[in-house]
């Protein structure tokens, strides 16, 4: 786990606040040979459990849902204002829900506040299975910078 217990309390804070004012958490994942997915889960559908466990509901045949049940790394992004968190992830699915949606467990890895100008580097091209994080949690080489204008754009809106 790479964060400090004040910023990983605020990061769950911010979580918390988000829901209660129904503003939006961002949640990344992505293919290995795809690009990234977005997905807002609507209030409700995002919970936190305790100190390092959140759940999320998907929507059973959506692409998010399979991205998932690949068991790689997620990105949430927070906004908070005046601070974004980023906060990783790694998905395992909980079996025998009750309702129709695809329930998830969420295991905090990392947690920071970006830095303004900055973009979530690890995710803005896909991480192999085979590629080991450093002791900062961020992938060797550090990731590639964003390229789309598209992707640009996101980030600053989201900054």
């Amino acid at each position: 786990m790479t964060a400090s217990p004040d910023v990983l309390a605020t990061s769950l804070n911010a979580i918390k606040n988000s829901q209660a004012r129904q503003r939006p958490v961002i949640m990344i994942t992505y293919t290995a040979d795809g690009p990234p997915r977005v997905c807002v889960p609507d209030a409700g559908e995002l919970r936190v459990i305790d100190g390092r466990l959140l759940h999320v509901a998907i929507w059973p045949d959506s692409p998010t849902a399979a991205d998932l049940d690949r068991g790689l790394p997620v990105l949430l992004i927070v906004p908070a204002s005046p601070d974004v968190h980023l906060i990783r992830a790694t998905a395992r699915r909980l079996t025998g829900a009750a309702m129709v949606w695809a329930h998830f467990d969420l295991t905090i890895t990392s947690a920071r506040i970006a830095a303004r100008g900055t973009a979530p580097a690890p995710f803005t091209q896909p991480v192999r299975p085979s590629e080991q994080p450093d002791v900062g949690g961020e992938p060797a080489g550090g990731g590639e910078l964003l390229t789309s204008v598209r992707q640009k754009r996101l980030v600053r809106s989201l900054s």
